[in-house]
Order: structure tokens, then sequence, then C-alpha cells
């Protein structure tokens, strides 16, 4: 067996702690090996040394005051924690705990027990900073769900409550924690039929549907998303549901098909000529009466060029307006045209163009609506035509006017250029009279008085 004293011995020598005897004014009388592998020195370095020169300036004197009061208290022990140069100029953090030996005739001094504990601090440090991001998190996580506008709820596998966020328990009406949902929500007995948290569950899938539930007043159209929740094993402990009240957006949906319903009625069965027309001018769509404006079936209107349409004469101005339009300058234009109809006919039309854009602002199309005005177009020329008509014969018949000059014996007149002219025939140069040939009363009682006196 060991000597006692041996033991001792080998004990100090091979403890992982670091072993020091200090002289009162700190210098060290005796440093056990251990201080190689704990601090980097051999104990021929440090044995001499005063180890209050070695400590870091800002924990010095909290460190001389604690060993001031254990030399002051006789067999007392004092722990202290501070941070010791390595022998590689780092500094490591280490924990010692002192006791006034120095009645003791064998040591003499005070006795340093010290351990290295800067993997320990460090790891606590790490520790506490994953703690706080930790709850960091947790904080955040937990604000951003209460600030969420969808209903957020979490329930175990039986689908009994565990968590609902504010918004949840406003479409809920209540805290329903602890109720089962299909008691809680749908006053019903049992699990609800077709319920994506059962399938969530079943499968570890997300699923979502559309549900209408009845409110005070109204109707309220909700989107339920479902997804399992695992444990760090991967094992399915739950569900969390995710509520979003939808009933604004399908209103929104509803009067838009109700829109499209009645633009679509007024473009296919509208009096009125309507297209829809690409960017680059080519027609996507024509409703009926713009074929039959122009003896087109559909099939043969789409693709066709607007420009391929439109009469020669009128294709420059019509090309100007449609090129601001798509580029924004003007919001729509009107313009009186002429198309060239299947037959080759020319029809005039009042046409009215506007854009349909994109959300970015992009022209998806253009859109056309088209009055055949043919008929009062060819009334306003035939109105001008006759007017014209009148206004040359007003100003032939004002040359009647005024002073003619007459033969007093045979009656010809004498026209603009001095020449002789019989009335009849100066009358009709100069308007659309006519004449026919008759006698008149007091003629033909001269004429009858003439014949009687011949035949005396």
């Amino acid at each position: 067996m060991f000597e006692s004293k041996d033991l001792h011995y080998s004990l100090i020598q091979n403890c992982s702690d670091v072993i020091t005897i200090l002289k009162t004014d700190g210098t060290i009388s005796y440093i056990s090996p251990s201080v190689e592998r704990v601090l980097g020195y051999r104990t021929d370095e440090l044995i001499g040394k005063n180890a209050f020169d070695m400590i870091h300036p800002e924990d010095l004197p909290k460190v001389k005051d604690a060993f001031m009061q254990i030399l002051q208290t006789p067999n007392a022990q004092l722990s202290v924690e501070y941070r010791f140069k390595h022998k590689d100029n780092s500094w490591r953090t280490v924990a010692s705990t002192g006791s006034n030996q120095l009645s003791n005739s064998i040591i003499e001094g005070i006795i340093v027990n010290s351990r290295d504990i800067t993997e320990r601090n460090r790891s606590e440090e790490l520790l506490r900073e994953a703690y706080k991001k930790a709850e960091d998190e947790r904080a955040k996580t937990e604000a951003i769900i209460a600030a969420i506008s969808d209903g957020i709820s979490i329930q175990d596998t039986t689908f009994r409550v565990l968590y609902q966020n504010q918004a949840h328990k406003n479409l809920v009406e209540g805290d329903r924690r602890g109720e089962y949902c299909y008691l809680a929500y749908a006053k019903k007995d049992g699990v609800c039929e077709e319920c994506p948290l059962v399938r969530s569950l079943k499968d570890g899938k997300t699923y979502t549907v559309e549900r209408t539930l009845p409110q005070d007043k109204r109707m309220m159209h909700v989107e339920i998303k479902t997804s399992p929740l695992k444990d760090s094993e991967g094992n399915i402990i739950g569900g969390v549901e995710v509520v979003r009240d939808i009933t604004a957006s399908k209103v929104a949906e509803e009067r838009l098909r109700e829109s499209e319903e009645k633009f679509r009625r007024i473009f296919e069965d509208g009096p009125l000529g309507m297209m829809i027309a690409a960017p680059d001018y080519r027609i996507i769509k024509a409703n009926k009466a713009f074929c039959n404006m122009l003896g087109y079936a559909e099939e043969e209107l789409v693709g066709f060029g607007i420009q391929d349409l439109t009469y020669r004469e009128d294709r420059e101005r019509s090309t100007t307006l449609s090129r601001q339009l798509l580029e924004g300058k003007i919001p729509l234009f009107g313009l009186e045209k002429r198309y060239v109809k299947k037959t080759g006919q020319i029809i005039w039309v009042n046409l009215t163009v506007t854009t349909i854009h994109a959300e970015d602002g992009r022209v998806l199309y253009a859109l056309g609506m088209i009055e055949d005005v043919s008929e009062r177009k060819f009334a306003e020329q035939e109105r001008e035509r006759i007017i014209l008509e009148l206004q040359h014969a007003l100003q032939n018949i004002k040359t009647l006017k005024g002073l003619l000059p007459i033969c007093a014996w045979c009656r010809k007149i004498r026209d603009d250029n001095g020449y002789w002219k019989e009335v009849e025939h100066y009358i009709r140069e100069h308007s659309d009279a006519s004449f026919t040939h008759g006698i008149c009363p007091e003629c033909l009682k001269r004429v009858n008085f003439q014949s009687k006196n011949d035949l005396l």
C-alpha cells in the first residue's frame, strides 16, 4: 500500500486543478505541474514570480481585496473568478479558492486551488445568448402571430383547441381553448365531414378548403388551410389551422363576374359594332353587329388588321390617333371614318376607341365601338349636293334681275357678250325653265277678228 505522504504527493502532481502556494506578498513559492497543461507555463517559469503581475488589470482590485481578506482571517476560505495571462498572451478565466495556511508549519502560505473555467464560461455565455435569442424569437413569433390578420389556432390530435391568436378569437367569437373545435365552431358532436385537419393529421400534408359560414345578417366566406404540427422526431402531435376571411374578395369576384357577364352580353348582343384588338392593331374578337356591318363571319375577321379594313384615304388619320392612344398620350379618341365591306362597298362609321390596361400599366387590348352612320352620311352628302345645285341655280337666276336690254321691235334680248338672242333662248341659258306654246285671250280675239275681216 502507498504511504500517506506518497498518496498526497501523487494526487497533487496529477490533479487537473492548479495548486499554488503564495507568500503574503503574492509571490509564488509552489505551483503544481498541471499549470503547464492549464496555462502553458513550466513550474520553474512561475516559481518566484508575483502572481498579481499576471492578473488582468481590470480584475486585480477584486483579487487583491479577496487576498487581503484571507490574510486577515486564518483558516478562512474565499473564492473569486478572474482572468490570468496564458503563456500565449491570451487571457484565461480561472476560478480560485484560497485558504490561509500561514500557521501550518508545512505550508506557511496561502494555498490556492485554481480551475480554468474559460470554456465553461464561454459555453454559459453562448447558452445565455442562445436562450435570449430563443426568447427574443419566441416573443417576436408570438407578436407576429398575434398581429396577423388571419385567424390561427392549434389543435391536438383529438381536435382540442390548444392555442388561438386574437384574430381567430374574433372570427369564432371568443376564446375556445380547451374545447373541441367541431363543438366550439360548428356546434357538432363529432368531427366535421371533409375536415381538412383530419387529412393533415393522417398523411402529414397541407390542405386548403373554402367554407361559407352563417353570420348575423350575412354569410361569411373563409379559406381554411391546415398543416401538421410535428415534434423533434417527426411525429405528428397536432395541427395548425389558418382561417382567412375572404368575404370581401368573394363579393368582389361575384361583382366582377356579374360585370363581365354584362359586358359579354353588351358585346355579343348589343346594337353597336364592337371589336377587341391587340396592340399590333389585329382583331382578336368581333361581335355580331360588327360582322354584319362588314359582311364577314367572326372567324374571318379574327387576325385581320384594322387598317386593312379602313378606306385608304382614312388610314393615316386613323393610324396616328391609334398610335397616340397606345402610347398613352390620349385616353381615347372618336373618329368618323370609312370601312370597306367584304363586297367592296364603302360604309361610314362613327368609331370610338379606348384601351384596356394590365395592373402594371401595359396596354393589353384596344376596345372599339362602331356605329354605322352611312345613311346619315349619304343623306348629308345628298343634301350638300342639292344645296350646291340650288346655289348654282340661284346664282344664274340672279342674272335675270336688274335691267335687260330688249329690242322694242322684235323683242330680242342682248346678252352680256353683246349678242342679240331670242327671249326663249336667253331664259333657257340662265335658268332651268322650259317653254310651252299657247295663245293668250287677247291675241286669240285679235286672231279671230282678223280672220273675219279676211272672209268679208
